[in-house]
C-alpha cells in the first residue's frame, strides 16, 4: 500500500499515481500482428490451428449452434438465469434512454436534416477460458440491440473448445444467434478482416486481454473498435461521513481483478486513511483471489490525504477514472464538479458491483484516463450520423456569394464556380 498527502507529493510521485503502470504490449504486438497476417492468409484454417495451439483442441465447428444457445439456458442453475434476465431487463431499461434523434428542419434555403443510420454488422469479444463473463454479453449486446444492428457476432474462447454456459445462455437471452467459439488475437482477426466462417465486421467492441487489446490496436485502421482496456482500476472520494468498512471493501473488489488493478482512496480525513487501510490489510490477509490481490495492492492500493473535498474533486477529473465512487454527506453537489470519470457511484450504497451487472448502465468503461476523452460504451457506439441537404433554386441564389468568398478565400476556385452555377451565375 501506497500513503500521500497530495501537498507533499513529488512531480515523479504525482506522475506515478495519474500515469498508472499499464500492461506491456510490446511482446503481444509482436505476437497479435503474427497472429492478425497468419488469419488474413489462410482463413478458417489458421484460426482452428490456433485454437489447437492455445486451447489444445481442435473442432471444425467453430459456430455455436442455436439450439444450443437455447439448451444452455435449461441447464444453467435457475436462480443464475433469473438474475441474468433481470440484469437483462435494467441494461434496456437504462440504454433505451439513450438516444440520438433524426430531425429535419425548412428554412428559406430549403431542407437540412440529419438521419441517424445504425452499423449493419458488430463483432463482440467476451472473454472466457479460465472464467466465464455472462455480464459482459449483455453489456456489449443490449445496446446494439437498442441502436438497430441488425448482425451481432460473438467470439468467446472456450475451454477445450467448449463455451461457458452462462455465456451461451446471456447470447440467447439477447437474441442473438451468431456465437463462436474463437477468442484471442485470432478473433479479432477474423472479425476485422473476415474468413471463411465469419464475415468481417464494422466494429468490434468487448474487454480482453493483452493480446486483444493488441490486436484491437493493430487492426483499428481497418475497423472501428470502442477503446483499448487496461488495468480495472476505482478512485474513491471519501469524507469523515463514508464508513471505512465499505471503503476498503470497495477498494479490495477492484484489487481482485488483476495484479495491475488500482484502487485509490482521496480524503480529506486522516481518521478515514488510518481505518480504511487497516481494514483493507485484514481483508486481503483473507482474501479469496490472495496472490492477485498481494500484487496489485503492493503499489495499486494508494491512500491520498487532501485539504478538502474539493481538492479531491480536482484530482479525481486530472486522474479520469475508470469507476469513481463518491460517499461523501452530499454526493449529488460534488457530482456536478465531475467531468472525467467512466461511470460514478454515489454514496454509500452504490458499490461498482452494482453497476458492473445489473444497475442497467454498462460496464465496458474507459481506462487509464481515457474517461477524460471518451465514455461508457452506449447505443451511440452503433450508430452513424448521415446528415442532408435539399437547397431550393432560390436557397442556392441565397448561399452562392457566401460560398464564393469563402471559397476563393481558400484558393478551391472551382467550388465557387459549382455553386453559382446551381444559381444561374457566372463566377466574378
Amino acid at each position: 500500500m501506497l500513503k500521500y498527502t497530495l501537498s507533499r507529493m513529488t512531480s515523479k510521485e504525482l506522475r506515478s499515481v495519474l500515469e498508472r503502470e499499464d500492461v506491456d504490449l510490446t511482446s503481444a504486438l509482436s505476437s497479435a500482428m503474427d497472429i492478425i497476417d497468419q488469419v488474413r492468409a489462410n482463413g478458417d484454417e489458421a484460426l482452428l490451428r490456433f485454437s489447437e495451439q492455445f486451447e489444445g483442441f481442435r473442432s471444425n465447428a467453430m459456430r455455436i449452434p442455436e439450439s444450443e444457445l437455447v439448451s444452455a439456458q435449461r441447464r444453467l442453475p435457475k436462480l443464475l438465469l433469473q438474475a441474468i434476465k433481470r440484469s437483462k431487463a435494467r441494461i434496456e431499461k437504462f440504454h433505451s434512454k439513450q438516444t440520438i434523434r433524426p430531425f429535419e428542419y425548412e428554412d428559406d434555403c430549403g431542407i437540412i436534416g440529419q438521419r441517424v443510420v445504425p452499423l449493419e454488422r458488430v463483432g463482440v469479444y467476451v472473454p472466457g477460458g479460465t472464467a466465464s463473463y455472462a455480464s459482459s454479453v449483455l453489456m456489449a449486446c443490449i445496446p446494439a440491440k437498442i441502436s438497430g444492428v441488425k448482425e451481432i457476432a460473438v467470439c468467446t474462447p472456450g475451454r477445450s473448445g467448449k463455451v461457458a454456459d452462462s455465456i451461451l445462455a446471456a447470447a440467447g437471452i439477447c437474441g442473438i444467434n451468431e456465437v463462436y467459439s474463437v477468442g484471442g488475437a485470432q478473433a479479432v482477426a477474423a472479425m476485422a478482416y473476415g474468413t471463411e466462417t465469419i464475415r468481417r465486421v464494422q466494429k468490434i467492441v468487448g474487454p480482453g486481454g493483452a493480446f486483444v487489446t493488441a490486436a484491437k490496436l493493430l487492426v483499428r485502421n481497418d475497423c472501428e473498435i470502442d477503446f483499448l482496456a487496461g488495468p480495472s482500476e476505482v478512485l474513491l472520494i471519501a469524507d469523515d461521513h463514508a464508513d471505512p468498512r465499505f471503503i476498503a471493501m470497495e477498494m479490495l473488489a477492484q484489487l481482485e481483478h488483476d495484479p495491475l488493478a488500482r484502487a485509490v482512496l482521496v480524503t480529506d480525513s486522516k481518521k478515514m486513511i488510518e481505518s480504511s487501510s487497516r481494514i483493507l490489510g485484514d481483508l486481503i490477509s483473507t482474501a479469496a483471489r490472495k496472490e492477485i490481490v498481494d500484487r496489485s495492492s503492493s503499489c495499486g492500493a494508494i491512500f491520498i490525504k487532501v485539504k478538502s473535498v474539493n481538492s479531491a474533486v480536482e484530482f479525481s477529473n486530472s486522474y479520469a477514472p475508470e469507476h469513481l465512487v463518491i460517499d461523501v454527506r452530499n454526493p449529488k453537489k460534488v457530482l456536478k464538479s465531475i467531468y472525467n470519470a467512466g461511470s460514478v457511484f454515489l454514496g454509500p450504497y452504490s458499490s461498482v458491483a452494482f453497476g458492473d451487472y445489473c444497475t442497467g448502465t454498462n460496464h465496458i468503461l474507459p481506462t487509464k484516463g481515457v474517461a477524460a476523452m471518451k465514455s461508457s460504451l452506449s447505443t451511440y457506439d452503433f450508430v452513424k450520423i448521415v446528415p442532408y441537404q435539399m437547397l431550393t433554386r432560390k436557397g442556392a441564389s441565397k448561399l452562392s456569394e457566401t460560398v464564393r468568398l469563402m471559397a476563393l478565400s481558400e484558393g478551391l476556385p472551382a467550388h465557387a464556380d459549382a455553386a453559382c452555377a446551381r444559381a444561374g451565375r457566372v463566377r466574378r
